[in-house]
């Protein structure tokens, strides 16, 4: 406990910049998104607000996010070389989001965009090698457990192919945890504050890490990253809690996953497969929302890309929940992934208190069970077809 205390007092101003920084940029970002028209207008299908809603609070998390990484290169904290490609990254989507915010961009120019920034990241940094790795690694524990072996094959099969694999499954990693944090950015306070649990998730595992020398240079880049987001979203959840005055749109959604999806490439550092699955357990709200959603879409026939009502919190506010109750049951799922998280990480003595084989088991029971419970209450039966009358027209994007 006292060398958690430690790693906490630490690092606990670098979560408290980021805070304050986002709650007084965020009203500055009201005042000039309300000059320069740049708001959420709403409409009968996909945003039901009830009146414009300025759409620059992104930029107020990002620049919370960025001054808090700043300061921790310049007071020697990370190493600004292995830092300051993820502030640049996650600057550069910020900043793609931001353009679609204020003029739409189109999917496949945002996604070439965004892939090629990514993959720009994991090359510089080096993030996310060693992840196909630790995964075949993992599967070869397993089966060992379980009395299997593998062919002879599979080690120099893996020892080619690990690298490009792992490129590309991290890439997948991260955009795909852009999209679901993009996708969870639904009701008023829901992104924010789900991503902040998650933040906080993962600071208590990276903070379990350092405890045990995990890494060297790569606990103070965990740490850092996900107390910088913490701050920021906590600082922004005040403007944008229901009712909001603010949203953050792409701009912050997707710099929030981002952050989320490099924080689980960098847990797989070391190859080691259960520091993998508890960090995306931790990140699991999103990953069920958004996989929800895709899978309604296709048992409607109808396109798993196309936008609807048909997520998670959606039904939960069709089935009479208020918007509040219907955050704070986000909220609460978030803390128990996250919890799971960590147990399945868990060390005690130097030994995991969960071996591999029983974690890659809870993992996936976890996950049969979530969906098992979506399909017995209903969550996964189609969407049914909006009505088909003529909208009365909204008002143009902004610039």
């Amino acid at each position: 406990m006292d060398a958690f205390l430690d790693i906490v007092r630490h690092y606990q101003n670098f979560g408290l910049l980021a805070f304050a920084v986002a709650v007084f940029a965020t009203p500055v970002a009201m005042r000039l998104a309300h000059r320069y028209g740049i708001l959420d207008i709403p409409d009968r299908a996909l945003k039901p607000h009830g009146r414009p809603i300025p759409y620059l609070g992104g930029a107020a998390i990002c620049l919370a996010w960025a001054v808090t990484i700043v300061v921790a290169m310049t007071t020697g904290t990370c190493q600004w070389p292995r830092l300051l490609p993820y502030l640049l990254g996650g600057v550069a989507m910020s900043g793609l989001g931001l353009i679609d915010d204020i003029r739409p961009v189109l999917p496949r120019t945002r996604l070439l965009v965004g892939t090629v920034i990514v993959a720009a990241v994991i090359f510089a940094t080096g993030t996310g090698f060693r992840l196909v790795a630790s995964l075949a690694d993992g599967l070869a524990v397993l089966l060992r457990d379980c009395g299997l072996t593998l062919p002879g094959w599979w080690a120099p099969a893996v020892n080619a192919l690990a690298l490009p694999l792992s490129v590309l499954v991290s890439v997948f990693v991260v955009l795909g945890a852009c999209n679901s944090a993009n996708l969870i950015d639904g009701l008023d306070g829901l992104c924010s504050g789900v991503t902040a649990i998650i933040s906080l998730g993962f600071f208590l595992l990276a903070s379990h890490l350092a405890i045990w020398n995990y890494s060297d240079s790569g606990d103070p880049l965990r740490l850092v990253l996900s107390i910088a987001m913490l701050g920021a979203a906590l600082g922004f959840l005040p403007w944008n809690f229901n009712p909001a005055r603010i949203f953050m749109g792409d701009a912050g959604s997707v710099l929030l996953g981002y952050n989320c999806g490099m924080l689980i490439l960098l847990f797989a550092e070391r190859g080691i497969f259960r520091w993998v699955i508890g960090a995306l357990m931790i990140f699991a709200l999103p990953v069920f929302d958004t996989a929800l959603a895709m899978f309604r879409r296709w048992r409607a026939g109808r396109s798993i890309f196309e936008g609807d009502r048909s997520h998670f919190y959606d039904q939960l506010v069709q089935r009479g929940l208020s918007v509040r109750q219907t955050v704070f049951v986000c909220y609460g799922l978030t803390i128990v992934y996250a919890a799971i998280g960590l147990l399945l990480t868990w060390v005690e003595g130097g030994r995991p208190v969960i071996r591999t084989r029983h974690a890659v088991f809870l993992y996936l029971a976890v996950v049969v069970l979530t969906g098992g419970l979506a399909w017995a209450v209903g969550l996964t039966r189609p969407e049914q077809r909006r009505d088909s009358a003529p909208r009365p027209p909204t008002a143009a994007p902004p610039g």
